[in-house]
């Protein structure tokens, strides 16, 4: 009875102050009234990760730009190892990009005031494989940008290599 009382009363006192407590008994979070496997940071305002702690935002998240660059052609040439699957480049490619469209589907419902843009920067793919990558997009509800990369843009910037 009265270590329950001062149990609850040390945790209202570490909610006044601040602090997060961890009950391993039950592997919860008294002063967050969370279990410790769901989300204990709130977008926005804290970020908790269990080992170090709690970190306040001071810059709100209004949107995340990904980027996605592509090259579905080259193989590598020194490559000792063979892939995993042993299938083609395109193959892993579009695993990789349908992996990252789950993802950020997941993340669009969860913080659904966050906007997120996908641009998917294309190097020398062939046209095949481009509209392979383009049909992924349709299914998707949010904002996708395929750029096809200009080498001469950038032609100045790049040092010739000397092998």
């Amino acid at each position: 009875m009265i270590k329950s009382i001062l149990k609850k009363l040390f945790i209202k006192l570490s909610k006044i102050m601040g602090y997060e407590i961890i009950d391993q008994n039950d592997f919860s979070s008294p002063t967050l009234d969370k279990e410790l496997n769901q989300d204990l940071s709130t977008l926005n305002y804290k970020s908790i990760v269990l080992p170090l702690g709690e970190v306040k935002i001071s810059r709100k998240v209004k949107s995340i730009l990904v980027l996605f660059r592509t090259n579905s052609n080259i193989e590598i040439w020194d490559q000792n190892k063979k892939r995993l699957f042993e299938l083609p480049k395109i193959e892993y490619t579009l695993r990789s990009l349908n992996s990252l469209l789950r993802s950020i589907n997941y993340c669009k419902k969860k913080y659904q005031t966050v906007k997120i843009k996908l641009m998917i920067i294309d190097d020398n793919s062939d046209e095949i494989n481009l509209n392979k990558i383009k049909s992924l997009n349709i299914k998707n509800d949010f904002d996708i940008n395929v750029i096809k990369l200009n080498h001469e843009k950038y032609r100045k910037l790049i040092k010739e290599q000397k092998n």
